[in-house]
């Protein structure tokens, strides 16, 4: 899937808000048209240390997490006419910032994530591990 920067913000809790395009032509005049937004958490020391991560030595969140967690989400139109492409991909960008800005800015944001990808790994992990299944 290719995909193209095309906006960046600052976040006031310093993280990088970032938008890639990752519209696609289908056929004729119609488009695929989808941006993903992003954020890569560093995982460093005063991030794991935290309130919110203190039950948790750093070591074990990087061993389980590695250097860093990536936020993520896409939002996408299918059959979209050629002429609409930019202004629907303007729209989709600028209504994810209008709906969650406040929220990824927030100085608690990244503790918080990183603590919920660390949980959900594990209960992964636990889940695998007890699924009953025999292993062959």
């Amino acid at each position: 899937m290719e995909q193209t920067s095309i906006k960046t913000i600052e976040l006031s809790n310093g993280l990088k808000l970032e938008f890639y395009d990752i519209s696609r032509k289908l056929a004729g005049d119609r488009w695929y048209v989808g941006v993903i937004a992003q954020i890569d958490i560093p995982l460093i020391d005063s991030l794991l240390t935290n309130q919110h991560l203190s039950h948790y030595s750093v070591e074990e969140i990087r061993n389980t997490l590695g250097e860093s967690v990536r936020f993520q989400q896409k939002r996408e139109r299918h059959y979209i006419d050629e002429r609409e492409k930019n202004e629907l991909l303007n729209s989709l960008m600028d209504s994810f910032i209008k709906r969650t800005l406040n929220y990824l800015s927030h100085p608690d944001f990244p503790g918080k994530y990183v603590l919920k990808e660390f949980q959900a790994y594990r209960k992964r992990k636990t889940w695998y591990q007890n699924d009953g299944r025999v292993k062959l």
